[in-house]
Parts: structure tokens; C-alpha cells; sequence
């Protein structure tokens, strides 16, 4: 799996924290943020095994029976909220079980780490109930968090916290990553590309074909449109797709931000794969010009809502994107 050295290369900030967390420098408290797929909850464990690792160093060993039952949420000292990955918000009734551990001593007297993913879920009232721990920490306690943006996150948790934003993986790192885990070349170059730098999307396709589809599919309709003459024939192609449409606006939104960004000369220029018949319309667009695609597909997520059908919302998408990339 990907381990801490891999996320340490990846920048100074994250770099530094890993070598404090190591060293036994650690802060009691660190906020991970960053794009969705950027590795996160990966880092987020594995800081957990390292904080309760019984093995040798460099911690964490991923050998020790404390590593193993980290990865297995099993450890008596890793301690999360008892809601369920698809509850939108985490309550003060999810925090109880941890905010009555955290009255006493560890489990097995080393240290203990309170595990908050997608903490921005959490609401107010949870977060205030964990503040005093926050401000008046023991020295046996660490709390990792993780969230995907700015929003949502009280200041005074945020102040409390080291924060280390994660960033997106090169394609090459990402296809070096899907070789190592038995993808052939040619396949681990097209997924890095289409995965946008999200390690997490990465694996998902390398592991679920129908995504992978998915994410051609978007390339083969909405990066392939040269003029308005076009689209009869890419609304063809997902007239089927109902069931994938939330997926695909999710993945069009993730490249026109890039192509985006590039064009404010923000980011790197996007790559293309085999599918993108139209990358250099798209390298060439004015930023006016995408925002207003990423308009559409505001709209579009918001006719969807309203029970429009996926035909009508596809075709709409589909004319809006034509015009203004071309």
C-alpha cells in the first residue's frame, strides 16, 4: 500500500509533519484537507499506526499486531464516532462513546487517537463537545481529522489543529502506484490520466471496470464535441446512462476545473487519453467560457433534482458545452 514515505514526497509541509510524527514531535492535534481521492484517510491511518505501532522503526512497521488492528479499526485505542459512512452529519450522540474514553486512561496505557473523517460532518453542537479536549489535551491523546474542504469546520477546531493540505498525485507517481499493484503500462497511464491526480479515484477504476467506463464514456461525449454537430450523436451514447449520471456530471465538473485552472495558468495542463478527440479546443477555451460549463452542469445537477429527465438534461449539457468551447 502506499505508505508514509510516499505522502512525505509529496510536499514540504507534509514532509515536516511526518518527520515530527516519527520523531515524537508530534502535534497533539492535525487537521488533513485536501481534494477528494488525495489519499486523506490513507494518511490518516497510517499517522494512527505510526502513534500506536508496537513494532520497530521507522514506525509504523504495518507488521505489529497494534498496525493490524488499526487497519482493522479494531484497536481498543483507536477511537471513531459510531455513525455510519452515509449519515450526512455526525451528533453529539455519535461522539459519546469518545468523549467518555477520553475521562480515562488508554485501553493498553499508550496512546490513544481519536479518528474524525470527514469531520466538516460534523455539527456544531459535536464539534463544541470536543473542543474542551482540543484545548486542554493529555498527553496520551492524539486526534487526527480529516476534511475535503474549507467549509464546515468551526475556527476554533480549526485553530486547535496543525493543518497539512494534501495535494493531487503526478500521473506518473499515480501510474507507477497501479503498475506496483499489477496494472499493465498502457492501462495505468490511461487511468492516471483520467483519475485527475486522485489516487483514490485511481484505485477505484483499477478495481471497478464500470467506473473506468464511466470515465471514458464522459471523454468519448463531453471532451469530444468539435461543434454543436456533434452533439446528436454523443447524446445518443449516454441516453442509457441514467444510472450514471450523477458519476459523470461528477467527473466532467473534476476536468473542466482543470482545464480551468490551467487556463488562469493556476495548474498543469490537463492530459488527454485516447477518447479526448478535442483536447486543444479545451486547452485553448477562455476561463469565461468554462466557468459558464460549470454553470451548466450546476444546472443540470439542479434539473436533476427537479425529476427532468436525464435525456433532456444530457442534451442540454451537451449544446451549453458545445457553444461555448467552441
Amino acid at each position: 500500500m502506499v505508505s508514509l514515505d510516499d505522502f512525505a514526497a509529496q510536499s514540504e509541509g507534509l514532509g515536516t509533519l511526518i518527520e515530527d510524527v516519527r520523531s515524537g514531535r508530534a502535534p497533539h492535534a492535525v487537521l488533513l484537507t485536501g481534494a477528494v481521492g488525495t489519499g486523506k484517510r490513507t494518511l490518516a491511518r497510517l499517522l494512527a499506526c505510526a502513534f500506536l505501532c508496537t513494532g520497530t522503526s521507522p514506525k509504523p512497521c504495518m507488521q505489529c499486531k497494534g498496525c493490524r488492528r488499526v487497519m482493522n479499526s479494531t484497536h481498543p485505542d483507536l477511537l471513531m464516532p459510531s455513525c455510519g459512512e452515509k449519515e450526512r452529519s455526525v451528533k453529539v450522540e455519535h461522539l459519546r462513546e469518545i468523549i467518555h474514553a477520553l475521562s480515562m486512561h488508554p485501553v493498553e496505557g499508550g496512546e490513544r487517537v481519536v479518528l474524525l473523517e470527514n469531520a466538516q460532518r460534523m455539527t456544531v453542537q459535536a464539534q463544541n463537545a470536543l473542543l474542551k479536549s482540543l484545548e486542554e489535551p493529555d498527553g496520551a491523546t492524539r486526534f487526527l481529522l480529516t476534511a475535503s474542504g474549507d467549509v464546515g469546520l468551526l475556527p476554533t477546531v480549526r485553530s486547535r489543529c496543525r493543518t497539512a493540505r494534501l495535494q493531487l498525485w503526478p500521473a506518473e507517481r499515480v501510474a507507477q502506484e497501479l503498475i506496483r499493484r499489477g496494472a499493465k503500462p498502457e492501462q495505468a497511464r490511461e487511468i492516471a490520466i483520467l483519475s485527475g491526480g486522485s489516487i483514490g479515484t485511481a484505485l477505484a477504476m483499477l478495481e471497478d471496470n464500470d467506473l473506468m467506463r464511466v470515465r471514458t464514456l464522459c471523454e468519448e461525449t463531453f471532451f469530444s464535441l468539435s461543434s454543436v454537430h456533434d452533439v446528436p450523436e454523443a447524446a445518443v451514447k449516454l441516453r442509457e446512462r441514467k444510472d450514471d449520471a450523477d458519476g459523470l456530471l461528477d467527473i466532467f465538473e473534476q476536468r473542466v476545473r482543470e482545464y480551468l485552472l490551467f487556463s488562469m495558468k493556476a495548474g498543469p495542463e490537463p492530459a488527454a487519453v485516447a477518447q479526448t478527440r478535442c483536447h486543444e479546443i479545451w486547452l485553448q477555451a477562455e476561463p469565461v467560457h468554462l466557468e459558464r460549463v460549470l454553470s451548466g452542469i450546476l444546472d443540470a445537477r439542479r434539473y436533476r433534482t427537479a425529476n427532468v429527465s436525464w435525456q433532456a438534461v444530457a442534451e442540454k449539457l451537451l449544446y451549453t458545452t458545445a457553444e461555448e468551447i467552441n
